[in-house]
């Protein structure tokens, strides 16, 4: 007992001491996302009509980099700075100006990056890229109220060896709104930037460009922003682009890549900083490694279990006092003798008899089945019993791989971390791109909304909806051909 209490003592005192380490240095890294803020600006474009009036025609969000020192640049959305025609002519008329034939093409526009309010710095575009959707912007000056952002990359733009990776935490950045001709708000400030938290997902390359797929949402109103980690790093730059559920950001090795290339002179990391030491300003100890977060989490639960045990104990032994005053030492050894009999004896002898029945059931009704391809199942009396539903088999007819489904839910895609069944080596396949699960009626094939659509017998599923199978049925995911056998 006094054993106990002084263990758990000594894990409160443990954890006490390095909480505060931990909770200081999650605070510390997100100030640092939050500084980010200071580099994101508003980019918009612009006209000025026959009375000399500027209007905007659209605008969106961007961010800093270069030397405050000297020369300062802007990266941003391609669509931002060369809006489609269709938003020209929707602006002129908003505005009630005239839209002749060569309106379009004979007006000026310019391109303006806001630095507070109304005030603006004229900027150049120096290059843009319609398959990236990027734009280089050139500032005519610094802004002296902004700090130009670091970009995290890889050595030689090599995307093998990311200095990021899926699960790590993100934050994508932009304004409260989409910035058009009809915004009711058509300027924001750096106070108003918004800050969306989320994490990686995945990184791959989605028709040829390298990307960030994240769990963040990405719209109008914060494309062309910058995507940070936990230390304000860029890492990428938000597009409107999806894939599935997901949101796509621009790989920050396609933005260098490019930036390199213009000779643009701006700050780029491949690795993120060094953890620093925790020094406590009353002691003289320095904390040169921190305890992960989540043993830190296991520390308090095991202290709370253990304290939790203490407790019951304490009772159990105060209960048991009480009843030992209540009783003679006589009547006591009486109890103890006629519970030991009934606790152990016949508990025991029941306890082996289910074991019994149990092994014999197990070894009458569990077969072992093995075929020549290779696949084998295990059969029991019950299904419950071993916890698996038999749904089938696929066969694929390009590997001949049998894929048992031994669930009521049985999805395929190529997300390997949310699907049963991932086929990696085909990129028209959706993440999540269809299921087959099991109902009153029989063994159903779901359409799970994928982009290059699911067949049953060369006939197309409608997104969304399922079909029932029979033996010998052949299914085709996308381009992916596979027989159905019960």
């Amino acid at each position: 007992m006094k054993g106990l209490r002084n263990l758990c003592i000594n894990l409160l005192v443990i954890v006490s001491l390095l909480l505060p380490c931990n909770v200081a240095q999650a605070a510390a890294k997100e100030q640092k996302a939050e500084d980010a803020k200071n580099g994101v600006v508003q980019v918009n474009t612009v006209f000025t009509d026959d009375a000399d009036q500027k209007h905007i025609v659209y605008g969106g969000t961007g961010f800093l980099v270069g030397d405050a020192e000297d020369t300062e640049y802007v990266i941003t959305c391609n669509h931002i700075v060369n809006p489609s025609d269709e938003i020209k002519v929707a602006a002129f008329e908003f505005l009630e100006i005239p839209v002749e034939e060569d309106t379009l093409s004979n007006t000026r526009y310019e391109t303006e990056v806001v630095l507070e309010g109304d005030v603006v710095v004229s900027a150049t575009i120096v290059n843009t890229s319609d398959e990236l959707d990027l734009a280089v912007l050139q500032l005519s000056q610094p802004i002296y109220t902004r700090e130009p952002l670091t970009i995290l990359t890889s050595k030689n733009y090599d995307t093998n060896s990311l200095p990021y990776s899926t699960t790590d935490k993100i934050y994508t950045m932009g304004y409260p709104d989409e910035i058009r001709f009809d915004s009711p708000v058509q300027y924001y400030s750096d106070s108003q930037v918004i800050m969306t938290a989320g994490s990686i997902v995945n990184l791959l390359s989605l028709n040829g460009v390298q990307v960030i797929e994240s769990d963040t949402s990405i719209g109008a109103n914060n494309c062309g922003g910058p995507i940070v980690n936990e230390y304000g790093y860029v890492i990428g730059m938000n597009l409107l682009a999806k894939d599935g559920m997901y949101s796509c950001s621009l790989d920050s090795t396609k933005i260098v890549k490019v930036l390199d290339g213009l000779g643009v002179n701006y700050t780029k990391v491949n690795e993120n900083p060094k953890t620093e030491e925790v020094k406590e300003p009353t002691t003289k100890i320095e904390t040169k490694e921190t305890i992960p977060l989540y043993l830190i989490i296991i520390l308090c639960v095991g202290a709370v279990v253990i304290i939790a045990l203490i407790i019951t104990i304490i009772v159990l032994k105060v209960s048991s006092n009480r009843n030992r005053e209540i009783q003679s030492k006589k009547e006591i050894k009486q109890a103890e003798s006629q519970a030991i009999e009934q606790f152990v004896n016949r508990p025991n002898m029941a306890v082996r008899e289910m074991q019994h029945k149990e092994v014999a059931s197990k070894s009458v009704d569990t077969n072992v089945l093995s075929n020549d391809g290779g696949e084998t199942s295990i059969l029991g009396k019950s299904e419950s019993f071993s916890g698996q539903i038999n749904l089938g088999k696929l066969i694929r007819v390009k590997t001949n791989e049998k894929i048992a489904m031994n669930k009521a839910y049985f999805s395929i895609g190529k997300d390997t971390l949310h699907v049963d069944y991932s086929i990696r080596d085909n990129g028209t396949i959706s993440r999540q791109h269809a299921a087959i699960r099991k109902m009153g009626d029989g063994i159903y094939l779901e359409d799970c909304n994928s982009t290059n659509g699911t067949w049953v017998n060369n006939v197309r599923l409608n997104k969304g909806s399922r079909v029932k199978l029979a033996n010998g049925d052949m299914v085709k995911i996308s381009n992916e051909e596979f027989k159905y056998e019960l």
